[in-house]
């Protein structure tokens, strides 16, 4: 056998790139991709522990109106003494869940959701304005992978800048998986974890192969994250995307415009609602105005927790008349559609529950790699037991 062949300038460039790159951000990618891997399924998880949301499913029944609904909770208030509060929004959900009107005062801002059978308006549950365990449990795990349980001013940046070299580390790392030459010893070596193989050289199979498996959906979360802490990276990106096309302004609800001559339309709840009521959409929300000059605003959700295909809508308090609309979402282009997908594909919501699997699988394995790195490098650095050679001294 002849000797090693020495490795390029390019190849060891960029080991030390991953090496030292992924030492310098490991604690925080760890943290992250943690949190992120159990925040992916808050909803399936607040489904499932808070038992309140759930109703009985009618066979042929109907949804209640919205008024229906708020003069229960209302009467509901009234025997409570609390009165005071404004209702804020309604929102109706698929088959099998609650109804929720949410009740404000917003000179205090104190705010307590009313649960309600949509069948019989029922009140189900008052959360007296409290979160509840699960609640305060995802705003944690929030709160972690967002800013490390920092001030978001300090936090932000250095979760941003973390995402930002693991993204480098993951393509470096990819480089380094990359053989020199394909044989069937470099197959193995690459795509297939050896399980009985001693704990070092499993260590580095978990290291090298499950980060390949993992590469392409960790790199999509990473890139996608990065969007939510740097305007200029969130610019760019959309620079990128849409071939430099201006962005799309922001929803804003717009301004009714008050007439002597006319009153806030009663029940104008009511015939919001009748135009999206049984039209395939998991999750209606009604918005409802504040003062004088305010709208009706409605979400629509095809699939509860995805907001890119939906749309948002706002109506004058006094006529119904459309005031603003976002752009229908299959008349964009397809760089300003990935673009408005960017929570979704960020969350691993953009196609449901496989979709989620996927990314929490992607953001453990995430999780993993600095740890199984640093397994390698300490092995590699100090792990090495001296050899006795016979005849010279130890």
């Amino acid at each position: 056998m002849g000797p090693k062949k020495a490795k390029s300038l390019f190849r060891r460039i960029n080991e030390w790139l991953h090496l030292w790159l992924g030492l310098a951000s490991g604690l925080v990618v760890f943290i992250v991709c943690l949190t992120a891997a159990v925040w992916v399924f808050r909803d399936e998880i607040t489904g499932f522990t808070e038992t309140e949301g759930r109703v009985a499913v009618r066979t042929g029944g109907a949804f209640l109106a919205p008024s229906i609904l708020r003069e229960q909770a209302d009467r509901y208030l009234l025997s409570n003494r609390d009165s005071a509060l404004s209702l804020l929004s309604v929102v109706y959900e698929k088959p099998g869940k609650a109804a929720v009107l949410t009740y404000g005062n917003l000179t205090d801002k104190v705010y307590k959701n009313i649960f309600l059978d949509p069948y019989n308006a029922k009140v189900l549950h008052d959360d007296g304005g409290e979160m509840s365990g699960t609640q305060k449990f995802m705003i944690f795990l929030r709160a972690g992978h967002r800013f490390l349980w920092l001030n978001p001013k300090i936090g932000s940046p250095i979760v941003g800048a973390s995402c930002i070299i693991f993204g480098i580390t993951l393509i470096t790392g990819l480089i380094w998986w990359y053989p020199n030459k394909w044989n069937k010893s470099t197959r193995a070596k690459s795509f297939k974890i050896k399980w009985n193989a001693k704990w070092k050289r499993l260590n580095i199979d978990l290291h090298n192969v499950l980060g390949f498996y993992a590469f392409l959906v960790a790199l999509i979360l990473t890139i996608t994250g990065i969007y939510y802490t740097f305007d200029w990276f969130e610019r760019g990106y959309h620079w990128l995307l849409t071939g430099g096309k201006p962005r799309l302004e922001r929803f804003q609800p717009g301004h009714s415009l008050p007439r002597k001559d006319l009153k806030p339309m009663a029940h104008a709840d009511d015939s919001l609602w009748q135009r999206y009521v049984n039209k395939g959409y998991e999750r209606v929300t009604i918005l409802y105005p504040k003062n004088a000059q305010d709208t009706y605003t409605v979400f629509k959700q095809l699939r509860a927790g995805v907001w890119y295909n939906g749309g948002r809508y706002s109506y004058d308090q006094y006529t119904l008349a459309k005031v603003k609309q976002t752009p229908d979402f299959e008349r964009l282009s397809p760089g300003e559609k990935i673009y408005q997908m960017n929570f979704e594909l960020h969350v691993g919501n953009i196609g449901g529950l496989i979709t989620k699997i996927m990314a929490s699988l992607a953001s453990l394995i995430g999780a993993s790699l600095p740890v199984t790195g640093f397994i390698i490098w300490y092995n590699r650095k100090w792990g090495r037991k001296s050899k006795r050679v016979i005849g010279k001294p130890v």
